[in-house]
């Protein structure tokens, strides 16, 4: 069983994974004592109402031992993920320069077919890419374009 705790106004989260077996003996002690299973995990954590000795230095020095571990692994991956985030927001900008050029060579089409004399284009596909990538532009999606879509 996994248990989450957050604070009050905090962005925070502590998430504790308890045994089957202990767990089954929570939710029984509290039925028989009328508790709320929340109650009665507020007073075991915040309290420390726990049969037995707390944990031993050699497994607290484990415990520190495997927060650091996983801090190393935290900062190497946000090392891999920063970059692929910044290429990712620059081709954002460059799909989205590029539906403003698109967009102004439709105009252009339509206005020299109509100068010539000649029948309607279908831009309706280009159209619903350059509203999809404009609306990303701006952080939301455009009025014409309220269902989900994808630019494939």
């Amino acid at each position: 069983m996994r248990i989450t705790v957050r604070g009050k106004g905090r962005w925070r989260k502590v998430t504790f994974r308890v045994p089957d077996e202990v767990w089954e003996r929570i939710e029984e002690t509290c039925r028989e004592n009328g508790f709320r299973i929340d109650e009665a995990l507020r007073i075991i954590l915040l309290d420390g109402y726990m049969d037995g000795e707390g944990p031993s230095d050699e497994e607290i020095k484990a415990v520190e031992e495997h927060i650091r571990a996983l801090e190393k692994e935290l900062y190497e991956l946000e090392g891999k993920w920063s970059p692929l985030k910044f290429r990712a927001y620059y081709s954002a900008l460059d799909n989205q320069n590029l539906a403003i050029q698109v967009s102004g060579m439709i105009a252009e089409n339509k206005r020299l077919r109509k100068m010539l004399g000649l029948a309607e284009g279908d831009y309706s596909r280009a159209e619903e890419l350059i509203r999809y990538y404009m609306s990303s532009a701006f952080g939301g999606r455009s009025e014409g374009s309220k269902k989900k879509s994808s630019p494939g």
